[in-house]
Parts: C-alpha cells; sequence; structure tokens
C-alpha cells in the first residue's frame, strides 16, 4: 500500500510540470491570438488615417504580447505620424532588437530620427541599412539612398547630398516607374544646387518634376526662388502666383505673397 502511495506521489509530481507547461503554451498562444486581433482592428484605423484609435488597439495589443516586431514597428509609425518621434524611435528599436534584419524597421527609426532634427543618427542608421548584406534585395533600394542624401541636405552638406540623391536616381535609369522617390530626389538635387546659387541647374532638376507632380505647391516656389535668383522677375512672378493658385489661404501662399511683393 505504502510503494503504492508513493508510486502515485512520484507520478503527480512528473506530471504536474507537464501541465504547468501546457497551461503556460496555451496561456501564451491565448495571448497572441487576442494581440493579433486588436492589431488587425488598429491596422484598419491606421489605413484610415486614425491614428489616434490605432494607437489605443495597438498599445491593448501590445499588453497580452509585446514581442512581435511588427506590432512594435507599427506602434513606431503610429508615433511618427502623431510627431513623438522619441516614442517611436523606442518602439522601432524594440522592433530591431526581435528581428535585427527588418529593414522598414531601420528606415522608420532613420525618419523619426530626421524629422527630430538627429542627422548624424540618421546617417548612421541609412549607411549601416545601405551597407546590409540583405539590402540588395529590399524592395525599394533607392528609398535609404534617397533619405541619406536629404539628411546629408538638411545637414547643409551638399556634395554629399548630391552623391547619394544620384546613386538613389540612377536606379531609374533601367527603366523602374517614376515615383514619389524619384520625384523626391529630383526636388532635392534642385534645392542642393539652389543652395549653391546655383539657379540654372536647380531650374533643369525642378522643371522635370513640374509633369510628374503638377499641382505641388512646395515645388512652384522652389522655381519661383530659382527664377528669383536668375533674375528671371516676370518667371517668378508667375510660380509665386501659382503657389497661391494650388494653396490658397495657407502659411506657403503668405510665404509666396511676401516673396512676391518683393520682387
Amino acid at each position: 500500500m505504502k510503494n503504492n502511495i508513493r508510486l502515485i506521489l512520484v507520478g503527480a509530481f512528473l506530471v504536474l510540470p507537464l501541465m504547468a507547461c501546457a497551461t503556460t503554451n496555451y496561456d501564451l498562444e491565448k495571448s497572441k491570438a487576442i494581440s493579433e486581433d486588436k492589431r488587425r482592428l488598429a491596422d484598419a484605423y491606421f489605413r484610415q488615417g486614425d491614428y489616434t484609435n490605432a494607437l489605443r488597439y495597438y498599445l491593448e495589443a501590445e499588453k497580452h504580447y509585446a514581442d512581435d516586431p511588427d506590432l512594435q514597428y507599427q506602434l513606431g509609425m503610429t508615433y511618427q505620424k502623431k510627431m513623438n518621434y522619441i516614442r517611436a524611435k523606442k518602439h522601432f528599436n524594440s522592433a530591431l532588437t526581435l528581428k535585427p534584419d527588418m529593414t522598414k524597421a531601420k528606415i522608420g527609426l532613420s525618419i523619426s530620427n530626421i524629422k527630430a532634427e538627429d542627422y548624424d543618427q540618421a546617417i548612421i542608421i541609412l549607411k549601416q541599412t545601405i551597407e546590409d548584406l540583405t539590402f540588395e534585395i529590399y524592395a525599394r533600394p533607392q528609398y535609404p539612398k534617397y533619405l541619406l542624401g536629404w539628411t546629408y541636405y538638411l545637414k547643409k552638406q551638399y556634395p554629399e547630398s548630391t552623391r547619394y540623391l544620384q546613386e538613389a536616381l540612377d536606379y531609374y535609369s533601367s527603366g523602374l516607374p517614376k515615383d514619389p522617390i524619384y520625384i523626391q530626389a529630383l526636388r532635392a538635387m534642385g534645392l542642393n544646387a539652389l543652395a549653391q546659387s546655383n539657379p540654372d541647374k536647380a531650374l533643369s532638376y525642378l522643371e522635370k518634376v513640374v509633369p510628374l507632380a503638377p499641382k505641388w505647391p512646395n515645388l512652384y516656389l522652389d522655381i519661383a526662388r530659382a527664377h528669383r535668383l536668375a533674375g528671371s522677375t516676370p518667371n517668378a512672378r508667375q510660380a509665386y502666383n501659382r503657389v497661391i493658385e494650388l494653396a490658397p489661404a495657407t502659411d506657403l501662399a503668405d510665404t509666396a505673397a511676401k516673396e512676391a511683393d518683393g520682387l
């Protein structure tokens, strides 16, 4: 009888850890499922541009399962949309801790650093991204190069800016469709030339953007400034008027009007 009791006790001690493990696995899977449901709802709000509700449900998802790199990435993107760059960087870094080769999280982190005017950190991240062994299989390798060129422009390091912007543009020489990255890179090349007091070169880039983005008021402000620097008052005035026409009752229109009055 005592031997039977002893065997039952030994068996119980062996089974209990297995039961605990099964319970833990079940709870984990349940938490993951709840988190995924919350994240899908948050994704829907994010796509609609409702970043406040998106954030609410992403944070609820995080409470149930935080170790999801895609969730951490989306939290970073949402905070970035809400212009809270400190929190955005925190979540992009969390995503990269969980998945170090997540290129989109590196891009998101670099953009948050650019927005926060931490240009040196953005450059470090972007150069690491470009040097990654996985970089060439990234769907849009021209994007990090454009961002790097833009960051150098913001730092007023124009030769470095021109180098990386040109490398971004070179991807399109093989017939790649002209997308927003191409348009932004062309404009940035124009701004580089304008910053170096070369209005003719600036216009050669900026005017290539017009057919691709004919209703972009910022572009016409750049063109107006290039014409003004070149001494072409009628063309400058025409471009300033286009800004006012495209963006009436805005700060941009006020700026164009004031600059036009000074011609």
